[in-house]
């Protein structure tokens, strides 16, 4: 399978540097053939990866090449709503998304998975957990077991999520997050690094600390080029 990101920067360097290792080091029959990116300020080529278009041009280059699949790498915590949109406004068809599940990741033959996820290397998905569309597991991230998590959602590296919770749609988890068993999180939620999250939260919240409390909604920043 041929992989084209959409993205550029940050997390789309690390999933095509993650593909490129399942398939040196593990065999996979999986490789990225170039990032999708409307800014070129970095030239026309990132660490290596070609630049092959711009975001609204990649699914009419790429249509009718079955071989050719799509993964969304442009979340930013501070712009998960706008971004989210960006994507469903591409009208890509379901069929152009795929998963892709690092070989070191350990996914329980229990979970349910839709499509266009990402696990990082040494991710773990317990028992029972259904995991909706869209949504990044960064390296060493855990899902306890019997878990419902929505779609769209950024759990940075080493996030620890207990059992018996749910998690809505567009949250971001921050670098070593850790999630309270059988709490409940909404849409939306920014959850600020090395916070540990006890009770449940509804939408729209910047919450941090420990225990991680609300310090107000979600504030937007000056918009930048994708």
């Amino acid at each position: 399978m041929k992989v084209v990101i959409i993205g550029g920067k940050g997390t789309a360097i690390v999933i095509a540097d993650q593909i490129y290792d399942a398939h040196v080091r593990f065999g996979m029959d999986i490789e990225v053939i170039g990032l999708a990116l409307d800014d070129r300020t970095m030239g026309n080529e990132i660490y290596g990866y070609p630049i092959l278009c711009g975001i609204h041009e990649v699914y009419d280059r790429f249509k009718d090449d079955d071989d050719v699949k799509f993964i969304y790498s442009l979340y930013r915590n501070d712009q998960i709503r706008e971004r989210t949109k960006l994507l469903y406004d591409l009208n890509i068809p379901e069929k152009k998304w795929c998963n892709f599940i690092h070989p070191s990741a350990l996914v329980a033959r229990s979970v349910k998975m839709g499509y266009g996820n990402v696990v990082l290397a040494n991710c773990v998905i317990n028992a029972g957990t259904v995991v909706g569309n869209f949504n990044t597991l960064n390296s060493g991230t855990l899902l306890g077991h019997d878990i419902k998590v929505g779609n769209n959602n950024f759990f940075a590296a080493q996030v620890t999520v207990g059992s018996l919770l749910e998690i809505g749609d567009m949250n971001f988890f921050g670098l070593n997050t850790t999630i309270k068993t059988g709490i409940r999180l909404g849409e939306a939620i920014l959850v600020g690094q090395a916070s540990n999250v006890t009770h449940s939260f509804e939408k729209d919240e910047t919450i941090f600390g420990n225990p991680a409390m609300s310090h107000g909604a979600t504030k937007k920043k000056e918009n930048k080029k994708f």
